[in-house]
């Protein structure tokens, strides 16, 4: 999560994202960020989103390889494909040629972490799994969501 977090301040970003795991919360947050680094608001040129299963892999491959349109980035985003679960051949072997100018992200709950594109995308992107978050972890990210707001609470 770190890693995101300062690739988004750096400006400085991996070509594809692999954002999995049960923490909805998180991933969506991640997602939202990663968007906002990445494009205008109003950029509808140089984003794609593809969602569910039956996506075809040469689209997002054809996609990825147009430059973008008066941008820094083409930001495409792919969730709940299950490429990660059956092992997507084609975009695992895309993955390494994947443009400067792109950056795709991928949301999944379910991820095989044995299969060719899992280990494509950790070789030449970022995974990052999203569990769910310790009570240690919760109270401090309470405490500092309040503070910012003006509010105070006591841990009872």
């Amino acid at each position: 999560m770190q890693t995101i977090a300062n690739d988004i301040k750096t400006r400085s970003f991996h070509h594809i994202y692999l954002l999995y795991g049960e923490e909805s919360y998180l991933k969506r947050s991640y997602k939202t960020q990663l968007k906002q680094a990445l494009i205008r608001p109003d950029d509808t040129m140089n984003f794609h989103c593809f969602e569910g299963k039956g996506i075809n892999p040469r689209e997002i491959i054809d996609l990825a390889e147009t430059i973008p349109f008066l941008a820094d980035f083409r930001l495409i985003l792919i969730e709940n494909s299950g490429f990660f679960k059956n092992n997507c051949e084609e975009l695992a072997a895309y993955t390494k040629e994947i443009p400067k100018t792109c950056v795709i992200v991928f949301l999944e709950n379910e991820v095989d972490r044995r299969g060719k594109f899992f280990k494509a995308v950790k070789q030449f992107g970022h995974p990052a799994e999203l569990s769910r978050q310790p009570e240690k972890k919760l109270i401090p990210w309470i405490l500092s969501l309040l503070k910012k707001e003006g509010k105070k609470i006591t841990a009872n």
